[in-house]
């Protein structure tokens, strides 16, 4: 069942199409102008958008493009009544995925959504169509998507070594769940072990098992250990750069052998596990180093799989923010609080998330603590450690896009506005409405400065 956002200002329009989508079962939300519309929006980002593009209070193209920037998951269907070619092709440009020309059928509107129950899909569980049966891997990022097709296509080999990578924070656990979840192992059992947490001597007997007596205060009845335990299923070895050289050669057999030897006892035992590794450390400079066996290295490499920082993750913060803002408010017994204000939500797009995901939910669970209305405001957030804090960029200087340091050949005031215009584009991708939000001026004025300064982007845009 899909979320669905229908913006039209007639009823009839609005019944038609929301009255079509509720037959199929799916949630509809409805909007008769462009401000509603991006309140509803702002509350909780919808799986999909039928939107008209004459607004009384506005265009929606503008809604249309602000939707792809800021959601690229959302799939956006025009309405348009007017027969109009060239607004058609611009929507399309814009990433419209269809178009709807009034007068239209029930079969259209079914004809129209239906390839968006595979993408919410994607969208909602982290993998492609098919079974329910992994963890949430929340997002729609070109990145993420692409992490989930490694996850599918290696979940099909049961007895495939994963080598998880990526900086701290950004879903490694989840993945081998995923891993797990999506593979022929997945009524196995999942077992994870932090290699970073014990010492050499425990990590060992946690797991490889000890017989009676084999070191002091060994149980009198011996004890299997975590590859046993895990046998059918995946084991994960969370954090392996951490390994002790004298561990990873005993590793290394038991990825060759398939098999286990308990501390203290003579006999191997054969288990059938896949063996999930992941480090937040570069493997490779450790061997270079000499603090990594090579060997192992290159066994643990078969299928690699590099977890995407959050930063590289464009569109997913608003997504995982709202994911997150409706759990934890489940959890909780908040369920008051539905949304995020606009400023909120630019406010965490800009931060830079040193944390990842992790530090993502973190912020989130505490303004929902903290909220005092329905909808999360910037003081309830904590960014960079104080509440309505910005965050820092690695060069220290404020992560949000409305600050800026300018570098300039000279102090006359055309340069300057000529970087600032330029930067404020870079800003917003391309995104005209939301470069000329960022410097505060209407769009009229932005194209009127684009085409002042020879700036890319002028070409056939309306002048005031």
């Amino acid at each position: 069942m899909l979320d669905v956002l229908v913006v039209d200002d007639d009823p009839g329009v609005r019944d038609a199409v929301s009255g079509a989508l509720a037959r199929q079962g799916h949630s509809v939300r409805l909007a008769g102008t462009l401000a509603h519309a991006r309140r509803e929006c702002a509350q909780a980002s919808p799986d999909a958008v039928f939107l008209d593009l004459r607004l009384p209070d506005g265009d929606g193209m503008d809604l249309l493009a602000e939707v792809r920037q800021r959601a690229p998951h959302v799939e956006v269907v025009v309405i348009t009544g007017f027969g109009d070619v060239d607004l058609a092709v611009r929507a399309l440009r814009l990433g419209a995925k269809d178009l709807l020309e009034k007068p239209f059928t029930n079969e259209q509107i079914a004809a129209a959504v239906q390839d968006m129950v595979g993408l919410a899909t994607v969208v909602r569980r982290g993998e492609e169509p098919g079974p329910a049966r992994a963890p949430q891997l929340i997002g729609a990022s070109p990145a993420l998507v692409a992490v989930c097709r490694e996850i599918q296509l290696v979940a099909r080999t049961p007895a495939t070594t994963v080598l998880l990578l990526g900086e701290s924070g950004t879903g490694k656990e989840l993945a081998a769940r995923a891993i797990h979840g999506t593979s022929d192992r997945a009524r196995g059992p999942f077992v994870a072990v932090n290699c970073a947490a014990l010492t050499e001597t425990l990590l060992e007997a946690e797991l490889f098992g000890y017989e009676k007596g084999a070191f002091t205060g060994a149980s009198s009845d011996g004890k299997p250990g975590l590859f046993e335990t895990a046998d059918g299923g995946t084991i994960l070895l969370d954090e392996v750069g951490e390994m002790d050289l004298g561990l990873q050669a005993k590793l290394l057999r038991v990825l060759q052998e398939r098999a286990v030897k308990r501390v203290g006892g003579l006999k191997e035992r054969p288990i059938d596990v896949r063996v999930v590794a992941s480090t937040h450390r570069d493997l490779a400079a450790l061997v270079e180093g000499g603090r990594f066996r090579e060997d192992l290295y290159y066994r643990l490499t078969v299928m690699p799989i590099t977890m995407p920082p959050l930063r590289e993750r464009a569109g997913d913060v608003e997504l995982l923010a709202h994911y997150y803002l409706k759990t934890i408010a489940s959890e909780l017994g908040r369920n008051g609080i539905t949304g995020f204000e606009l400023d909120v939500l630019e406010r965490l797009r800009a931060h830079p998330w040193p944390g990842n995901v992790r530090e993502l939910r973190n912020v989130v669970e505490r303004a929902v603590i903290v909220a005092r209305g329905p909808l999360v405001r910037l003081e309830d957030l904590a960014l960079g450690g104080r509440p309505g804090g910005t965050g820092r960029t690695a060069a220290g200087r404020p992560a949000s896009t409305a600050a800026v340091v300018l570098e300039l050949p000279d102090m006359r005031l055309e340069t300057a506005e000529r970087a600032l215009v330029t930067r404020a584009m870079e800003a917003a991708r391309g995104q005209k409405t939301r470069a000329a939000e960022l410097l505060g001026i209407n769009r009229a004025t932005l194209y009127n400065k684009l085409k002042l300064y020879g700036l890319a982007g002028a070409e056939g845009e309306p002048q005031a």
